[in-house]
């Protein structure tokens, strides 16, 4: 018996991951913005006037259907100014980046093959603090999840 040909190789999230941060960083709202995909230490985001980060969070099966695999894909979208006007800079630009994942994010996705479905990417929890960790600025970080329907 041979297997059919696995339609997203890398998986789902690391597609949405990738579609994310490429139109993050071909956002004209975001130009001259650092846009980092994954930061692996607290230490890439101390230089830059302005920072976007985007984080894989998590990936979770929604169901335990047989046939049909529907998850919850979650991720953290971040931004640091350090600008003079740092927090309205920090809201303005976290702003553009929410704006672009609704409105080019979501059809990457579908154009890249992934079945977006029950309701879409939803907003979570924004906080303007990290525990222990000083930014040098303002930070806007917020969560995000987007359900999924698994083609494998």
């Amino acid at each position: 018996m041979s297997l059919p040909a696995d339609k997203c190789p890398q998986g789902v999230p690391y597609v949405m991951g990738a579609a994310i941060v490429q139109a993050l960083r071909d956002a004209p709202a975001l130009a001259g913005a650092m846009v980092l995909d994954n930061p692996r230490r607290a230490s890439g985001l101390s230089e830059g006037a302005r920072i976007v980060f985007f984080e894989d969070a998590g990936d979770r099966p929604r169901s335990n259907e047989a046939q049909v695999q529907h998850r919850t894909y979650s991720f953290t979208l971040g931004v640091i100014s350090r600008a003079a006007n740092a927090r309205q800079a920090a809201h303005a630009d976290y702003r553009a980046a929410k704006r672009v994942l609704r409105l080019v994010c979501m059809t990457a996705m579908t154009q890249v093959g992934v079945e977006v479905t029950g309701g879409g990417l939803r907003e979570g929890e924004v906080i303007y603090r990290l525990e222990n960790i000083d930014v040098g600025g303002e930070l806007v970080l917020g969560t995000f999840t987007v359900d999924y329907r698994d083609p494998s």
